[in-house]
């Protein structure tokens, strides 16, 4: 079984030692947190495991499903990883991606045959349920700062790992440093079998997920940040994949992430204000610029592309028209007008989301030292400007200048980028 008990322990011990310190007081939300980790998450999970169990006695067929050429969406956390796989998601007849309720609640084939028959009902009654979930949403959409998330919308699909205990965000969420470190450099602190295993049940997720949406004549997509740690294990378990890397300043991207760890660390009761935690965060960030660099220039011309986050976001539909130049694939005329008219839609977002680089700290001068090379290699414009706020350039105001095909490199050896598309 992929679940790591170890590990479930591990965080448990941890967690209840943290009582009672500076930061982790003992509230009532904290209460109601330990109600939803120690008895809702191990009801839905005995679930989920029986049906994940039962696939392999009703649908084995699911393992001879062929993963053709997936396409991964990594960077660092708020890079326009969303953005553009929400675009893509948009070719219906070329990609299969995931949505959030298949993730969280119905991994297995059974429970998403299960769901289906729901739905149908559901349709037939006056779609009652539905309109209860949307409302709910609706209200969690006015207090949330992030990107907007829906139960029937792509999600990132590393939250199939909260199902064997083995995602990131369970630490870093939690402000269990020590639970998050392995998963930080993924590829060089976890053993091979570790690796193995959490790759191996990642598999056969997204098979299952082609089998039960009959879709293994399409592309699988996903966008997944915490994938950028482990390229080295995910171009072993798909040899065929392609990768695209969004790279955005990290004088605007890095505040950003902290902020948003900020807002989930007061959620959980973590004490946000923590140096240390920041810290982390821009340390893991750091290493999220470096290492695509590093392992995607091992791989195959052509299987991979860099796409700056000004570009996808002053011009979305030529970027990702370059994409599919890239990667030679033919844009179909019914998905060219969804993605024009997606693009004008994007051009037009302002998001809530606003931060200062100084009150998220650390201060500008930390951040230069840290990443200079970063700046350097990209050619990031690291000019003073106007408090950054999240949307600025959605809106048709980019803060870095464009690009050319190839990143300024100095000594460093330059990284193979997707061709400029300016549209």
């Amino acid at each position: 079984m992929a679940f790591d008990f170890g590990a479930w322990l591990r965080f448990t011990g941890r967690l209840l030692s943290k009582i009672g310190h500076p930061g982790f007081p003992w509230t009532v939300r904290r209460a109601g947190i330990f109600l939803a980790l120690y008895l809702l998450y191990p009801l839905l999970e005995a679930a989920i495991w029986l049906g994940l169990l039962l696939d392999d006695v009703f649908f084995r067929a699911y393992r001879r499903v062929q993963i053709t050429a997936p396409v991964f969406i990594v960077g660092n956390f708020r890079s326009g990883t969303t953005l553009l796989h929400r675009l893509l998601a948009l070719d219906r007849e070329r990609f299969a991606t995931m949505k959030m309720w298949e993730i969280l609640f119905a991994p297995s084939i059974l429970q998403r045959k299960l769901a289906f028959t729901l739905l149908a009902l559901d349709r037939r009654l006056g779609r009652l349920i539905q309109c209860q979930v949307s409302e709910l949403e609706a209200q969690w959409h006015e207090e949330n700062a992030m990107h907007r998330t829906s139960l029937g919308e792509p999600e990132e699909d590393d939250y199939l790992l909260l199902h064997i205990w083995s995602a990131l965000t369970l630490g870093l969420s939690a402000g269990l440093l020590e639970e998050a470190a392995p998963y930080v450099t993924f590829d060089t602190a976890l053993p091979p079998a570790r690796r193995a295993r959490i790759m191996g049940f990642y598999r056969r997720c997204v098979q299952r997920y082609l089998y039960a949406r009959h879709s293994a004549h399409r592309q699988y997509l996903a966008k997944n940040p915490a994938l950028t740690p482990k390229l080295g294990s995910l171009l072993e378990t798909f040899p065929e994949a392609k990768i695209i890397c969004l790279v955005r300043n990290p004088l605007d991207a890095v505040p950003s992430f902290v902020h948003m760890m900020q807002v989930s660390w007061r959620v959980v009761g973590a004490p946000r204000d923590s140096e240390e935690l920041r810290d982390f965060v821009v340390d893991m960030a750091r290493h999220r610029y470096r290492y695509p660099l590093e392992r995607l220039s091992q791989a195959p011309h052509g299987s991979y592309a860099f796409v700056r986050y000004d570009d996808l976001v002053a011009d979305p539909e030529g970027t990702v028209t370059g994409l599919y130049q890239h990667f030679g694939l033919e844009l179909s005329r019914g998905y060219a007008q969804a993605l024009h008219q997606a693009a004008v839609k994007a051009r037009h977002f302002e998001s809530r989301h606003h931060y200062s680089l100084e009150r998220e700290r650390p201060s500008r001068e930390q951040m230069l030292a840290t990443y200079q090379d970063v700046v350097d290699r990209f050619g990031f414009d690291t000019a003073e400007g106007p408090e950054p706020v999240e949307g600025q350039t959605l809106a048709g105001q980019p803060r870095i200048k464009r690009l050319s095909t190839t990143p300024s490199s100095r000594s460093h050896p330059k990284p193979s980028l997707t061709p400029r598309s300016t549209g």
